[in-house]
């Protein structure tokens, strides 16, 4: 994080630069190295993005004075090891109240216009012509506190939509793919799609903890986005029983959905899609997520670089990501970036 005249953006950093700037601390740990001396490896971020970083003299009395979660101003030099840039720090302090930093500084911001995102978000609700499924998201995306929190909570820890604002603009992006994808087809029940597509990472609310930095909450951990969000919706049903009338059948196909929505077990969902709609909201969940993968890596490893073809290998992926010899969509204008969070483990 650039401040007060400091280096600019990890996202910017060359090797051979030194630097000088404000970071959040992601990890910490003591190691030793091969002759037995101990160093202090870090993983610094900003909202640009993250790297390793390396305390070689003196690392205890580094290691007893930061923690995980720190804000610390670092001075060091970049080094290029296994075609990744490096840090090699050779002064770490924690920040002071001087220094006039806190923990939303060095959080990425989604860069889509919030209000325009709102605006097409309750546009897709009021379109929604079942009374109960109209009555449960209006209740919850009408109650103030649940919306400041949702508009805030990022899409996810690293992969996709990693940033503030990224589960409003990939819950939009996912239903807006399932309203495209049922328009002509009347044997879906479009209500019901849409209305799961609102709601499918609800759970992502309460998943996350933004301290600095994106992680897991421990109930995140513990229970996983799926189960928080499918226990919510069941709770909000129950509250609605007696005012507005919910078939047990829709409740239990819309539970479906939310519960079967990364498609396979061994993504984490307790179930896989078993109807038309929960097959669309999978599918249409992976486009959407993936398509913004992609540009996280294109930024990282092609934007700006005409030269470079292809991309670091991904490991998420387990490939490699082709940009051709052009930058830009054939008669389109690129995607509007969503996120700063240029790393993709």
């Amino acid at each position: 994080m650039s401040k007060n005249g400091a280096t600019p953006g990890i996202r910017l950093f060359e090797a051979g630069q030194s630097v000088t700037g404000f970071f959040v601390v992601r990890k910490k740990e003591l190691r030793i190295k091969k002759d037995g001396d101990p160093y202090l490896f870090l993983e610094l971020g900003d909202r640009t993005g993250r790297i390793p970083a390396a305390v070689w003299e003196k690392p205890e009395s580094v290691d007893h004075r930061i923690r995980t979660g720190s804000l610390i101003k670092a001075r060091g030099k970049t080094v290029l090891f296994q075609d990744r840039l490096h840090l090699t720090l050779d002064r770490v302090r924690p920040v002071r109240e001087s220094d006039a930093v806190s923990p939303d500084d060095f959080l990425p911001h989604g860069e889509a216009d919030t209000r325009t995102l709102w605006k097409e978000l309750d546009g897709l609700i009021a379109s929604v012509r079942e009374a109960c499924l109209q009555d449960l998201l209006a209740g919850l995306f009408g109650d103030p506190a649940f919306r400041k929190r949702f508009g805030q909570a990022p899409g996810g820890k690293l992969w996709h939509h990693a940033c503030m604002g990224g589960l409003l603009a990939h819950t939009l992006g996912v239903a807006v793919l399932c309203e495209r994808i049922v328009r002509d087809r009347t044997e879906i029940d479009r209500d019901l799609l849409v209305t799961a597509a609102l709601l499918h990472d609800i759970g992502k609310v309460e998943s996350y903890r933004m301290d600095g930095f994106i992680d897991y909450s421990d109930l995140g951990r513990l229970w996983g986005h799926i189960v928080i969000g499918a226990q919510h919706i069941w709770n909000r049903i129950g509250q609605m029983r007696g005012k507005t009338p919910f078939p047990e059948e829709l409740e239990k196909q819309l539970i479906h959905l939310i519960l079967s929505h990364q498609g396979a077990l061994e993504n984490g969902s307790p179930a896989v899609p078993m109807t038309r709609e929960a097959l669309i909201l999978y599918h249409a969940d992976e486009l959407d997520s993936k398509l913004n993968a992609f540009e996280h890596v294109w930024e990282r490893d092609g934007d700006g670089d005409s030269e470079r073809r292809w991309s670091r290998y991904v490991p998420v992926m387990d490939r490699f990501f082709y940009f051709g010899d052009t930058r830009k969509p054939i008669g389109a204008s690129r995607p509007v970036r969503l996120n700063t969070n240029h790393e993709t483990e």
